[in-house]
């Protein structure tokens, strides 16, 4: 038992997956939700490791009877076309995370159809995911990085359906993302599905009473999906993004839950816009996991990059990468000049990661 990293419960479970595969280290993970009245692996877990089970060969996974003990011993990422059915527990935003993580590093180009739920809670929404995920792929080199929304799905019932593609890397490049610059227009979408077509109108008109204030260009698309397009439940979200003048995107999403007015979905998708432009940083709370995972894997070189205040997932993530790799982060704080012009309040500190590569090179992907 020697060879394989042990780790403790299930709220690292994605990231201790995601880097087993990439530095091929096998790993134990045991009490899992053992104090739980319905102990073991949740079905979203087991369905996650179904979809990685298709995505790779090689790959090892054992459970003991309660399903408390994890045995993962990983193989090679393969790609290639797939169409797997997630769990209605979770989101796609669930998978999509580890999928985005793992495409790069693939022997074949991604070509990953999923169904299920496109907008739920506690992770990033489809929206979120096509218009900002895929733009810092596109700036971490996975140039041909694509979602596709073929079909909306509001929980409970879902029957929403996504295309995820990417391309593969050889090699990481070295990132330096420092600038923030200034935002310079807004973005969204407003998306119902088997709603009033008044409902994206409100929404929209809510969201805009609040940003206007700061800046004028704003505009945030209206998608009012019908028949077979709109999934089997009704349901409404918002997706918004600040675009800078550095190319710094940060966003956030909201899906409405039961009973919630248009305007309260609005009001509190904008003002959680603003508290993440607040924070500043070149990257968002949801994506900064992305960004560090690229940072230790490029060749080496020095990377950095500017962060606002660490999420907890951020925190584990780091913790984890010294784990699996040996990596050591350096983080230096940076106060914001209170004086500094259109800054009169003060925006508080950033911080400031540098790491040192691993020097990883994808040895999976094809030679043709």
């Amino acid at each position: 038992m020697s060879s394989h990293l042990s780790f403790q419960g299930d709220k690292e479970f994605r990231q201790l997956l995601i880097l087993s595969i990439l530095s091929g280290k096998s790993i134990i993970i045991e009490n899992i939700r053992h104090l739980e009245d319905d102990i073991g692996l949740t079905d979203y877990q087991v369905s996650l490791l179904k979809l990685i089970d298709e995505l790779t060969n090689g790959t090892k996974t054992k459970l003991n009877e309660t399903g408390t003990q994890l045995l993962f011993s990983p193989g090679f990422i393969i790609g290639g076309e797939i169409k797997h059915e997630c769990c209605q527990s979770v989101p796609l935003g669930y998978y999509l995370e580890v999928l985005v993580c793992l495409a790069a590093f693939s022997k074949k180009k991604f070509s990953i159809t999923l169904q299920g739920i496109t907008h739920g809670f506690g992770h990033p929404n489809v929206d979120t995911i096509k218009h900002v995920t895929m733009h810092y792929c596109k700036k971490l080199g996975l140039h041909s990085a694509e979602l596709q929304i073929n079909k909306r799905g509001y929980p409970p019932q879902g029957g929403g359906e996504v295309v995820f593609s990417c391309n593969t890397l050889k090699l990481v490049k070295p990132i330096h993302w420092l600038d923030q610059g200034k935002i310079k227009r807004i973005r969204g979408v407003a998306s119902c599905s088997r709603m009033s077509p008044a409902t994206n109108p409100r929404v929209i008109d809510a969201s805009r009473g609040v940003v206007n204030n700061y800046i004028p260009d704003v505009y945030i698309y209206n998608e009012h999906l019908k028949g077979a397009l709109s999934g089997k439940s009704p349901g409404h979200s918002l997706s918004l993004y600040t675009e800078s003048t550095t190319d710094v995107i940060l966003s956030c999403d909201n899906t409405a839950i039961k009973q919630m007015l248009p305007e309260d979905l609005a009001s509190t998708t904008t003002y959680d816009l603003l508290d993440t432009v607040f924070a500043g940083g070149c990257v968002d709370g949801t994506h900064q996991h992305l960004v560090l995972l690229f940072m230790a894997l490029t060749q080496n070189n020095v990377s950095s990059v500017r962060l606002g205040p660490l999420t907890s997932y951020s925190v584990a993530f780091l913790r984890n990468l010294k784990k699996f790799f040996g990596i050591v982060f350096k983080i230096k704080v940076e106060k914001v000049n209170s004086e500094e012009s259109g800054n009169k309040k003060g925006l508080g500190s950033t911080l400031v990661l540098s790491c040192s590569g691993v020097g990883f090179q994808n040895m999976n992907r094809s030679m043709t």
